[in-house]
């Protein structure tokens, strides 16, 4: 993957600009040095950012079960629910902090290396909010029609309320970050950044070039 990414870094240092950028521009990105940021290397980020989400999901279809067979009172829905929302809460506080190190207002405009790692960050973090999200929908329906019979609000109101937050949280970081970014980095570098853009909006990377390294 390394030896992919040099050849293309090599490649726009020498290939003159890309069909959507200017001779000034593409002095800049080649003249531009990459910010080194804090934090751990991309190999060991992902596998904490996973040790967090996939244990996430499991408490969360917990919650769903126990919360519809034994109520929001009792103690395994709350010994579920409770985990499931402080390992989401970390996963999505993990990534966006990163995202916010490669932010648009922090970045230069010539980092490209940057806002391809920003790009695929937004990219993993729909793929933690979409998953958490359809659990969340399925549960909510069930609860809000025996809502009459089962005298429990927070039953579907936990579930409607986090499904909202993750699916407006999935539709801003899709029209804001992903497909933005997609188009920008299309734009100046010839090539989409992300093969299938419709993908990356369901939290599916597609590139072949290896462009994605924190390392």
């Amino acid at each position: 993957m390394a030896d992919h990414e040099h050849e293309h870094d090599h490649a726009h240092d020498h290939a003159g600009p890309a069909p959507g950028e200017t001779a000034e521009q593409h002095a800049a990105h080649q003249a531009y040095t990459p910010v080194k940021h804090w934090g751990l290397g991309r190999r060991a980020e992902c596998a904490l950012f996973y040790a967090f989400t996939i244990p996430s999901w499991c408490f969360e279809i917990a919650a769903c079960v126990t919360g519809s067979f034994l109520g929001t009172s009792s103690g395994a829905f709350i010994g579920t629910v409770t985990p499931w929302l402080v390992l989401w809460a970390t996963a999505w506080l993990q990534t966006a902090t990163q995202m916010i190190q490669r932010a648009s207002w922090v970045r230069d405009e010539a980092n490209l290396k940057d806002r391809k790692q920003y790009l695929y960050l937004s990219v993993r973090l729909q793929r933690l909010m979409l998953p958490t999200a359809i659990p969340a929908l399925v549960t909510f329906i069930v609860a809000y029609v025996q809502r009459k019979s089962r005298d429990d609000l927070a039953y579907w109101l936990v579930f409607l309320l986090f499904f909202i937050f993750n699916t407006v949280g999935c539709v801003m970081n899709a029209y804001n970050n992903i497909t933005w970014e997609c188009d920008r980095l299309h734009y100046e570098e010839g090539f989409p950044a992300m093969k299938y853009t419709r993908l990356a909006i369901l939290g599916i990377p597609s590139s072949d070039r290896g462009l994605f390294r924190f390392d």
